[in-house]
């Protein structure tokens, strides 16, 4: 019975083979290549086991060629092929199947590479020459393996070389070399969102991100420690190293308000109303109008709306 049905299911290919082999050669639109040659069956329809004749390489993965009416003819007019271009526009594109590697796993793969090569970390690393690490591969459904050999890095310059091989181990694979600098990295807190003047930040507000340790200044703020309770002088992007000089201490009194003047000594407390003639954050030393006796004063900023007087502005305020 297996004999049978093997020996009537060789019948009717052959019998369709001869079929297809009676009907005119019909030229496709496009053809799609997996494999590393394209056939005479892939450009053309109804040739039957001529079809499997091996005529050309393949495009390299991702990329394409387009066969024009001249070359199609030379082709069928050598293989034995019923067909003539219709006019000179008749062609094909040809296009291999192909399927990119992730960029980040293939920087995933060279920072790893760097590290194992005795490269100190915290560190980071730039690629000279980028467009290599833009890599197609002939499709195959599953993801594509990394490796990344041959690494040599100088310390002295910090500059390194690598060759990445993808599919990792395969005899096919496509190698390509890389080259790039490494530098040393430093945490630095950033805001995460956008703030203006007025606004306090907090703890929700900051996060950390890694930054150039060659581009952190000294000004460019490192300890969180200094940016959460502070305000911004003016508005602040998320994500950019902060300056010392872009924050303050949250303005709780400002410039031409009214303000609650106290004094107080061991013997006796005094409160009187005045007007700031300058703007502060707790603690700052400002200087104030006392409105019952015109005299300017120097206080110190307690909280929003109250200073008290400094110790050499006590006869101010008293007279």
């Amino acid at each position: 019975m297996k004999r049978l049905m093997f020996a009537t299911a060789f019948a009717l290919l052959v019998s369709a083979s001869a079929f297809a082999e009676g009907l005119p050669a019909n030229l496709k639109s496009a053809a799609t290549i997996e494999a590393d040659t394209v056939k005479l069956g892939d450009l053309w329809e109804n040739l039957g086991a001529k079809g499997d004749t091996v005529i050309a390489n393949a495009p390299q993965p991702g990329k394409r060629i387009t066969a024009d009416a001249r070359w199609l003819a030379a082709v069928a007019q050598n293989y034995g092929i019923g067909w003539q271009p219709a006019s000179a526009f008749d062609r094909i594109v040809i296009e291999r199947s192909g399927q990119m590697v992730d960029v980040k796993l293939i920087e995933s793969e060279i920072k790893e590479a760097l590290g194992m090569e005795g490269v100190p970390g915290p560190f980071d690393f730039e690629i000279a020459n980028r467009s290599a690490l833009n890599i197609t591969i002939p499709s195959s459904g599953a993801p594509a393996g990394v490796a990344v050999r041959d690494v040599v890095w100088d310390s002295r310059t910090s500059r390194f070389t690598a060759t990445v091989e993808v599919p990792a181990g395969s005899p096919s694979a496509v190698r390509q070399r890389v080259n790039g600098r490494v530098f040393t990295v430093a945490r630095i807190p950033v805001l995460n969102r956008a703030m203006s003047r007025g606004e306090v930040i907090g703890e929700r507000d900051v996060e950390w991100v890694d930054a150039r340790a060659e581009n952190v200044r000294r000004d460019i703020v490192t300890d969180a420690r200094q940016i959460i309770g502070q305000e911004p002088r003016y508005q602040l992007r998320p994500g950019a190293p902060l300056r010392s000089t872009e924050l303050q201490r949250p303005v709780l009194v400002t410039r031409n308000s009214m303000v609650t003047i106290t004094l107080k000594t061991p013997f006796m407390s005094l409160a009187t109303q005045g007007r700031a003639t300058e703007e502060g954050g707790k603690g700052d030393l400002i200087h104030v109008t006392n409105l019952q006796t015109k005299r300017v004063v120097e206080a110190i900023v307690d909280g929003p709306g109250t200073v008290t007087v400094a110790q050499a502005g006590t006869r101010s305020l008293a007279n």
